[in-house]
């Protein structure tokens, strides 16, 4: 870190970190055994560890911000404090300008947080400062290139004390860079909720390993580009703790990867059947019976209102379109379809009921989107959902359908997630950043797909994922995997669109890519 030189970031960071990472997550408790483990595998203590993790957010730091020579690092009394005092420490020994600001009493640290303290305070040309002199500060952070989040790690649990949200808002406010450790203080490692104030980190540095926490809930929002360091832990040691949701970022599962047979026809490709279209709202199901052709399958049929007919042959002509302005010309149809989605543009109002009606006594597979699930959660006379659909709902739905509050369901994504599959003996994509993947199956961990960008956040989009999952379960993929494999999908799709369109990007564009990142052997590296 020379004096003089840029303090712009060294790194491409206009694309998150977690959006590449894929692999297992841990909640704080099996953390707290993988920390135990990790440190005896290797043959060192817990304040060994410390200075590890302290040395790897050093070396971050250095890479990041190369040029930065005013750094302030901020300290709790617990062990990510621990963390900062190693970091504030190796950053002085490097020549560069450093203060700290502790928040608590220096009385309170204690074991391999202490020791670290003790060793910063050897070289420490002051005493640390205190959070209050931070908020008291008439230039308040204006000396510093960089700050440093090392307040509170993973044992964090909200709401927070007014001293601690006056702070977090004091840094928030300074506009300085921050990196955060481990998690950024204020956010829930376990379930990306935020209770109260939260750091907005540029980058967040965890170790050992991912905390579902991060890649899910408000985590998108404020952990910046996540970057992941194992701290060498060996990877028997993150093997033999279980794990609390499976993260799916660029890569599909395995079982994507299969090769079509040249014999292959459409005949055994499936036939998935979309129920939706009121008036007025035929784009929705338009678009998802694109997406299921895009997808893979052998044959689509929309079943809508007549005023879409004209629409959905121009759009896409390899679409078998069918009014059912009279419910009851859905029976034929549905003798013929291996699957269906229903929910996109249906509506809420008496044909749309029973229509759904219809759909739910048929007991087929069904992907249950849109307003056929506030239909669901309003009306408890429909029939139960065929056991091993699959349920697509956003943070709203999935409140109607749980009976809480939608504060209840962003508070603990995962678990609402879980609780839905049960309730529906099927499998559930949470929707929103960091989607959650649910599925009913007794043992099988929830997974999240950190895949995806804000240019989704458009009209359409839950349309098109519907008819992606349409598409695979009717070629065979049961519900959790076309589940998962449809959100994983849809993702990456989104992602390659964004690159050629960005915040314009629409569901089309979307739906234009989807066929690519469900091949094997298509590159489409970005």
């Amino acid at each position: 870190m020379s004096k003089g030189a840029s303090t712009q970031p060294s790194v491409d960071c206009s694309v998150p970190m977690s959006s590449c990472f894929s692999g297992r997550c841990f909640d704080t408790l099996a953390m707290r055994d993988l920390d135990r483990r990790s440190a005896a595998a290797q043959g060192l203590n817990e304040f060994d560890l410390m200075l590890h993790a302290g040395g790897a957010a050093f070396n971050y730091l250095s890479a990041i911000w190369p040029g930065a020579t005013r750094f302030a690092v901020f300290c709790g009394t617990g062990n990510n404090g621990g963390d900062g005092w190693v970091v504030a420490r190796l950053l002085l020994e490097s020549g560069v300008s450093c203060d700290v600001f502790l928040h608590g009493s220096a009385d309170r640290i204690s074991g391999a947080a202490l020791l670290a303290y003790e060793a910063w305070r050897q070289i420490a040309p002051e005493r640390e400062r205190s959070s209050d002199d931070w908020l008291n500060s008439a230039r308040q952070g204006e000396e510093y290139d960089v700050l440093v989040d090392a307040l509170v790690g993973i044992g964090f649990r909200g709401p927070a004390r007014s001293e601690f949200d006056a702070l977090v808002e004091g840094i928030n406010g300074a506009s300085i860079p921050v990196l955060s450790l481990d998690v950024p203080s204020g956010l829930n490692a376990d379930t990306g909720a935020v209770d109260s104030s939260v750091i907005q980190a540029h980058s967040t540095v965890t170790f050992i390993a991912m905390k579902p926490g991060l890649l899910t809930g408000r985590a998108p929002d404020v952990a910046g580009r996540l970057i992941l360091d194992s701290l060498d832990t060996p990877q028997f040691i993150l093997d033999e703790v279980p794990a609390v949701a499976i993260n799916w970022a660029r890569d599909l599962p395995p079982a994507f990867l299969r090769p079509r047979r040249p014999t292959t026809h459409k005949g055994v490709c499936g036939h998935v059947l979309v129920v939706g279209g009121n008036t007025g709202m035929g784009g929705a199901s338009i678009l998802s019976a694109s997406a299921a052709l895009r997808s893979g399958a052998g044959l689509v049929t929309l079943a809508t209102r007549s005023e879409h007919l004209c629409a959905a042959i121009s759009r896409q002509p390899e679409v078998m379109a069918r009014d059912i302005d009279c419910p009851e010309s859905l029976f034929s149809l549905l003798e013929k379809a291996s699957v269906v989605v229903v929910g996109p543009g249906l509506g809420v109002d008496d044909w749309s009921g029973a229509c759904l009606r219809i759909v739910l006594e048929s007991h087929k597979p069904l992907v249950v989107d849109a307003d056929a699930l506030n239909l669901l959660a309003t009306d408890m006379s429909f029939p139960r959902v065929t056991a091993g659909s699959v349920l697509t709902p956003h943070p709203g739905e999935a409140a109607r359908l749980a009976k809480v509050p939608v504060s209840n369901i962003e508070a603990d994504r995962l678990y609402w997630a879980k609780a839905l599959a049960r309730q529906y003996a099927s499998s559930i994509i949470l929707k929103g950043a960091g989607s959650i993947i649910a599925s009913d199956k007794e043992g099988c961990e929830p997974n999240i797909c950190s895949a995806g960008n804000s240019g989704m956040a458009t009209a359409g989009m839950g349309d098109v994922l519907a008819g992606v999952v349409g598409a695979l379960l009717a070629q065979g993929y049961d519900a959790p995997l076309a589940a998962l494999g449809g959100t994983v999908a849809h993702a990456n799709a989104g992602d390659l669109a964004w690159r050629e369109h960005g915040i314009g990007l629409t569901a089309t564009d979307v739906i234009n890519h989807v066929g690519a990142v469900l091949t094997p052997g298509i590159d489409t590296a970005r």
